[in-house]
């Protein structure tokens, strides 16, 4: 199995989150931990993250857990309410959807861009090398390892891409929280992923802006389709 440093790169971070925390500051250990806990197990959508327990599991003060919380609010993975403080964000099917269909589109143009741009300095490297990443995990591995390494593929296509507005317009954390909430229903694409991922790469390198772009919308139209029949499943069992 791949491990994370595998895949180190400036376009490491949770996907698509511009001035993602790098640094070694105790609420920037804090988010990280919080998001590969997701993968992992430790946390999950609707669990309420206590102050004190944070700084008691961190051994910090409360000011960094604080800024940690906030920072986790800003990027969409927890809520903070007045009386019940910080709670791990749940989505509803129809705002995961939301979600994704602009995720699609946003990286559909995304792949477009880069295979019309593959032909720059270090953008085949990257490209190949992205891939090469994500090929190093079995099927069925969804964990925070396997989320780094999924991440830098999309990272990869968006910086080959060149658009800065496009970049930071991308959704961002909430995506893991799909993943995460929605894992059962979303498993069934596993099996498939490799194969999405090389075909959007093969399209690519070839400069081929529209197999590009078709590529990975249908590589991101499956979970789509997933989900929106999962919703009508629920809407037949509540009527």
């Amino acid at each position: 199995m791949a491990e994370i440093d595998a895949c180190e790169s400036a376009d490491t971070g949770p996907i698509f989150i511009e001035g993602w925390p790098t640094e070694t500051s105790a609420s920037a250990a804090i988010v990280r931990d919080v998001l590969a806990g997701l993968y992992d197990g430790r946390y999950e959508p609707g669990q309420r993250l206590v102050e004190a327990n944070l700084t008691a599991i961190f051994g910090i003060s409360r000011g960094p857990v604080r800024e940690a919380l906030k920072g986790l609010a800003a990027l969409g993975i927890v809520d903070i309410t007045p009386q019940r403080g910080a709670q791990i964000k749940v989505l509803t099917v129809s705002q995961a959807i939301d979600i994704l269909v602009i995720a699609s589109a946003l990286l559909s143009c995304a792949a477009r861009l880069a295979a019309s741009n593959i032909e720059q300095s270090g953008a085949r490297e990257r490209m190949q090398s992205a891939l090469d990443c994500v090929a190093n995990f079995a099927k069925d591995d969804n964990s925070q390892a396997f989320a780094h390494a999924r991440n830098h593929f999309y990272a990869a296509i968006t910086r080959i891409a060149g658009n800065g507005e496009l970049r930071r317009i991308l959704p961002s954390a909430q995506i893991h929280i799909i993943r995460v909430q929605f894992r059962a229903v979303l498993q069934a694409h596993d099996t498939t992923r490799l194969v999405d991922y090389k075909r959007i790469t093969d399209a690519v390198l070839a400069g081929d802006a529209t197999a590009a772009e078709s590529a990975m919308r249908l590589h991101l139209n499956r979970p789509i389709a997933s989900l929106v029949a999962y919703r009508a499943k629920i809407v037949a069992e509540n009527s």
